[in-house]
């Protein structure tokens, strides 16, 4: 495993590194020079993140290596194929959730709360991570058994537009809301006033916002749990 691991960060490093540079030069520069409002400027960082990193992590894995011929040899080592995969998922966790963190840590340190408080930033970007990471399994999943990055890239963008979609549909009144719990989006798809009211990210989240966000965390890690099991069964075809 070891190895394996040390094999994906050799050939995905590169990508960790152009996430971490993207994110927070973006963070730095957009919350210092202060051309819009941090709460503008942190949705900006964030769909960056959610658009960007899930095609970006899942593209360099598995349609790689089909595509570079080499899966055969990775297949032919006496390794199971779902410990290769493993190792390529805990590299592509890596990819979408570091240059997140990064980019946290950033906007806190120089924002310091003046606009935003620190946990609702916190706590926005913590829901664009998961909406990040169940992008990326619902990419891997789908993707796994294509021959090439660039058609691995452009179905990514495609899984990605058709949620951002079906998120919009799923968001309305004549939809039950808990409905919305199977989407990626459900965590970042919500409307941000200008005021410290209800509903605006400065405020303390309700009850039934907090059984909300539960649920929808639940539902996620089941459907990132199905397609894992979907893209194990599917590695060596």
């Amino acid at each position: 495993m070891r190895n394996l691991l040390w094999k994906e960060w050799h050939e995905q490093s590169w990508k960790l590194g152009f996430g971490c540079v993207v994110l927070g030069a973006m963070a730095l520069i957009g919350f210092r020079s202060r051309v819009m409002a941090d709460e503008i400027m942190m949705m900006w960082v964030n769909f960056l993140a959610l658009t960007l990193l899930p095609v970006l992590s899942s593209t360099g894995l598995m349609p790689a290596e089909r595509g570079e011929g080499s899966l055969e040899s990775l297949l032919a080592l006496p390794v199971e194929p779902k410990r290769i995969l493993l190792a390529k998922t805990m590299m592509g966790v890596a990819l979408c959730a570091a240059p997140m963190i990064l980019a946290a840590a950033i906007s806190v340190c120089v924002t310091q709360g003046r606009e935003i408080s620190v946990m609702a930033m916190l706590l926005f970007y913590a829901g664009s991570l998961v909406t990040t990471l169940s992008l990326f399994f619902w990419m891997l999943a789908l993707t796994i058994r294509l021959p090439s990055e660039t058609r691995a890239a452009l179905l990514g963008v495609g899984i990605l537009i058709l949620w951002m979609m079906a998120t919009v549909g799923l968001a309305y009144p004549s939809v039950p809301r808990l409905v919305m719990v199977i989407s990626p989006f459900a965590l970042v798809y919500r409307v941000v006033n200008e005021t410290d009211g209800p509903g605006s990210i400065n405020s303390l989240p309700s009850i039934n916002e907090v059984f909300f966000v539960v649920v929808t965390l639940a539902a996620q890690a089941l459907i990132v749990r199905l397609l894992w099991a979907y893209a194990s069964r599917r590695v060596a075809d």
